[in-house]
């Protein structure tokens, strides 16, 4: 594990790492302002108030969105962190793996998917958690731990399937599921770190990299060791 987080960030500076990390940024960012200009406009169209009592509701309800979007923010991210998951696997794998065969060709389509599909479950997730509030350590530790074992999934999936096929994915994932989500807790702690979780899913995508290569090699080891001879 902590070879794969110091090779992670070492590769950050990497052009194409930060080509992603831009585009990350810039479409969450984007989606973020949006979101709140679109709850300040509203609010001023339904409410029916005006002068300074519509100018308070419209302020109040800038406020609510900034505190729900906070939540949703992380999800946001790794949904577009999934849509470019293939371009930080590809810059990973061609500097610290350069010896594999071509990858499987993962469609547009399913990279899409599978973004929507990390952030549904990072949604659900978070939105679920939000009564423990109340009681912040239990909240907190609820949503490391839960998140954890979704975006180890999730993330190990991502890398997975551009080698093998979704059956051996599944196997590997059953058979080293505590190392996945050991994986998948400290990218949830990431997305909890003000500015950190900015940049965390590209993160997790680079790090899942690593990470599934060490169990992929030693799936073709053991593989390899059971061949009969010839």
């Amino acid at each position: 594990m902590f070879s794969a987080i110091s090779m992670t960030l070492g590769q950050l500076n990497d052009p194409p790492i930060r080509r992603v990390i831009g585009k990350t940024l810039g479409l969450a960012i984007l989606g973020y302002v949006v979101f709140v200009v679109l709850v300040y406009v509203l609010i001023g169209w339904i409410s029916g108030l005006s002068g300074w009592l519509e100018g308070l509701a419209q302020f109040g309800g800038v406020l609510a969105a900034m505190f729900i979007a906070w939540f949703i923010f992380p999800a946001a991210a790794a949904a577009i962190a999934g849509i470019f998951a293939d371009e930080v696997i590809d810059a990973v794998e061609a500097k610290h793996y350069p010896g594999l065969p071509p990858a499987r060709p993962v469609p547009m389509l399913a990279a899409v998917v599978d973004g929507l599909k990390l952030a549904a479950i990072a949604l659900v997730v978070n939105v679920v958690a939000l009564p423990l509030l109340v009681i912040p350590p239990v909240y907190v530790l609820f949503t490391w731990v839960v998140n954890g074992w979704l975006l180890g999934r999730e993330y190990f999936e991502m890398v997975a399937l551009r080698r093998v096929d979704r059956a051996t994915a599944l196997e590997l994932r059953r058979r080293h599921n505590r190392t996945f989500t050991i994986a998948g807790v400290m990218i949830a702690v990431c997305l909890t770190i003000p500015f950190v979780n900015l940049v965390a899913p590209v993160l997790g995508a680079a790090f899942m990299v690593h990470v599934a290569q060490n169990v992929l090699n030693h799936k073709r080891i053991a593989t390899q060791a059971v061949k009969p001879l010839a």
